[in-house]
């Protein structure tokens, strides 16, 4: 297994690095967190080639020459936020903070929206012009506003024509997301993306052993192997399970792990669900019948009747009051929903993963 090394003083597994030449496991540091390692199962092999460009050498020019923009395309937890944090960083060491910038896609939406209403909009433009670096995240949660995508469209076309190097993590391939303006689309397809899938056994077994290694857990090879096998899914769901694997071993027989995991408040279903579509909570709670939050609103309900205990009632009484035949229509409505449409089942699976990840 191969790793590129990231300037960090906490890169867990280091000593290790040469032993294992013979795996068909790759890793890519990344200083998302104190596990400063990517690794990359043969699952994501199609990945590497990118990845280890852009996080080689001293210069950025090359990399944008080569793939601009690259698209980190994936589900929740398949490694997309840990590598571009970990690219920021790594850039940000050698650039230093002007020439590199870091946004989400609704960061980028807030701080245009900003700039306008305070007559700074020249000082934003000017500001990611000059960049040698831009990474955005999640994509797919740029507002559907014209104003706001021509600007990142905008903002794209004076980097590249820069030589700037531009990173973007989405959950839709930019082809595919038919929100997008015509120009931006065609912006973010025209560079390379490349697809992360959510890590195979090989991959699991690893991240399972840097994981542990770096909490000072204590595993056997048939441990390892065994949660490897039976945790399949995204990153922090596995993490969760060697917690829970752990934790196990020191609780009474009679006593499940689940018992001690607090339940779910309402109040945190609607802060992220407002959060996933970049909404305010107060709009959730408010008796706005926009479709955009009708539907919002209706996903917010769904999950707090599978993830809770709580009565349609009491539900009603958190979203602005509302009775509970109201409640109980816009949850069985979306629940017809989910059976025919995709686009609501990756919703709520992947707000599922949010609110219950460890």
């Amino acid at each position: 297994m191969s790793r590129i090394a990231l300037p960090s003083s906490d890169w867990a597994g280091s000593d290790r690095a040469g032993s294992d030449r013979g795996s068909s496991l790759r890793a890519v540091p990344s200083q998302l967190s104190r596990l400063s390692t990517f690794v990359a199962g043969p699952e994501n092999r199609l990945a590497l080639p990118a990845l280890e460009r852009l996080l080689s050498g001293d210069q950025l020019p090359e990399a944008a020459e080569l793939f601009n923009p690259l698209v980190l395309l994936g589900s929740t937890g398949t490694g997309k936020s840990h590598l571009a944090r970990g690219i920021t960083r790594h850039w940000r060491t050698r650039l230093g903070d002007s020439e590199v910038e870091y946004l989400t896609a609704i960061d980028f939406a807030r701080q245009l929206r900003a700039a306008r209403e305070e007559g700074q909009l020249d000082n934003f433009r000017d500001r990611l012009a000059n960049l040698q670096l831009l990474v955005v995240e999640d994509l797919h949660r740029l507002p559907h506003r014209p104003f706001v995508q021509r600007e990142l469209r905008d903002t794209l076309d004076v980097l590249i024509e820069a030589t700037a190097t531009i990173v973007v993590t989405t959950q839709q391939p930019p082809a595919a997301m038919a929100d997008l303006e015509t120009g931006l689309r065609d912006r973010l397809s025209g560079g390379l993306t490349v697809r992360l899938q959510t890590p195979g056994v090989e991959a699991r077994r690893e991240l399972l052993q840097l994981k542990a290694a770096e909490r000072g857990l204590q595993l056997d090879d048939q441990q390892l192997q065994l949660l490897a096998n039976k945790t399949e899914g995204p990153v922090p769901q596995l993490f969760r399970a060697l917690a829970e694997f752990n934790l196990a071993k020191t609780l009474p027989v009679e006593q499940p792990v689940d018992s001690l995991r607090p339940p779910l408040k309402l109040k945190q279903i609607i802060a992220v669900v407002a959060r996933y579509y970049s909404l305010t909570q107060a709009a959730l709670r408010s008796a706005a019948r926009r479709k955009s939050l009708v539907y919002a609103r209706s996903v917010a309900i769904h999950l707090a009747r599978t993830l809770t205990n709580l009565s349609y009632a009491q539900i009603g009484e958190s979203l602005g009051r509302r009775d509970h035949t109201t409640i109980m229509h816009a949850s069985r409505t979306l629940e017809k929903r989910l059976l025919s449409d995709a686009s609501t089942q990756q919703d709520i699976e992947e707000l599922k993963r949010i609110l219950t990840a460890a």
